[in-house]
């Protein structure tokens, strides 16, 4: 391929199922670059299907795209320029259940989820297309099998990586999809990278369900309500898995455990729940009083008494606080007001 002036090859290049890689200088901006090409004979479907999909995103876990390029050849050939990471793809059994392990999949979860906000199914979610680079940050690559919310998702055969593709892939008619083939996938994907080998129902062609509790072992010292997650996302039916956002949310409360601090906020007074404060009573007079406790991952209502809202809402015992509310005290005037903030500390990556 005889690229444009602006890009030299270092002579470092891959080849895969699909495409070709090869690794450039951008003379321009004296960076090194990917400039993607499709192999004689694929669908040059998949470049646009890349293309379309990644001007879209903009995230810190998804593989930025720089420019489309044509060849200076007879016959033109387009050419994708995407951002070069220095670093390593992911592959099997790189990680003990642990805390690393949960932090690259949230991560992972992460770019799942500015994925799925822009109605994108990234249709190819697995080791090899996830890499980490020298910092330790995630990136989901190789959106050549991506496909928009609705009318485009679908196809007529079963295109994908066995052992990460979910159950309804593998009909041999035409096939209808959507966002949770990439949760089954990542679900998958969690499992491959602390073992070897997948369990035999997800290496089955078409894969099997698997059963109730069978992940535990598998992840040992990953928290209970994770795991129970990662199996719901290997449910048969896609409406049974959870959505990416719900994954996201529940890693992430796991790996800031013990580092929420909340505020409470009653006229000049002021009280602070976290580790080392984990509860609080907060009375307003006569009108009523409200219990508050911190687990590590969430607060919740322990105890309520006389007429309290929570923005304007009633609510149970055992409810988790919204992160920002206002706690409403008394039912007519007059009354007061509680506002309850959690700070939002960041997840290193």
């Amino acid at each position: 391929m005889n690229l444009p002036d602006r890009y030299t090859s270092t002579g470092v290049s891959t080849s895969g199922g699909m495409g070709d890689i090869s690794v450039c200088l951008d003379t321009h901006l004296s960076r090194k670059v990917i400039i993607k090409t499709l192999k004689s004979g694929q669908d040059d479907r998949r470049l646009i299907d890349e293309r379309k999909a990644l001007l879209k995103l903009r995230s810190k876990h998804v593989v930025q795209l720089f420019d489309l390029v044509e060849s200076n050849d007879a016959s033109p050939q387009k050419a994708l320029v995407l951002e070069f990471i220095e670093g390593k793809d992911l592959g099997p059994a790189e990680y003990s259940s642990g805390i690393d392990h949960l932090n690259v999949i949230w991560q992972i979860s992460c770019g799942l989820l500015a994925i799925h906000n822009e109605q994108i199914i990234h249709r190819d979610i697995k080791p090899n297309n996830v890499r980490i680079d020298n910092d330790g940050v995630v990136k989901i690559l190789d959106f050549g099998l991506a496909r928009s919310v609705g009318k485009d998702a679908n196809t007529r055969s079963a295109i994908g990586t066995p052992g990460f593709m979910a159950p309804e892939l593998w009909k041999s008619t035409n096939v209808s999809f959507d966002q949770s083939i990439d949760v089954y996938a990542f679900a998958a994907t969690a499992l491959s990278l602390v073992h070897n080998d997948l369990p035999d129902e997800l290496e089955n062609w078409p894969p099997l369900p698997i059963a109730r509790g069978a992940l535990k072992p598998l992840l040992p010292n990953t928290p209970s309500d994770v795991v129970n997650l990662l199996e719901a996302c290997l449910n048969r039916l896609p409406q049974d898995r959870p959505s990416i956002a719900i994954i996201e949310t529940t890693i992430r409360k796991h790996l800031l455990k013990g580092r929420h601090r909340a505020l409470l906020t009653l006229g000049s007074s002021t009280h602070e729940i976290n580790a080392k404060s984990r509860s609080a009573t907060v009375t307003s007079g006569t009108r009523g009083s409200i219990g508050i406790k911190y687990d590590g991952l969430i607060f919740t209502v322990t105890s309520s008494s006389g007429s309290v809202t929570i923005n304007n809402a009633p609510f149970s015992l055992g409810d988790e606080l919204p992160a920002c509310c206002v706690i409403t005290f008394g039912n007519q005037n007059p009354r007061s007001f509680v506002t309850f903030d959690v700070s939002n500390p960041e997840v290193m990556s």
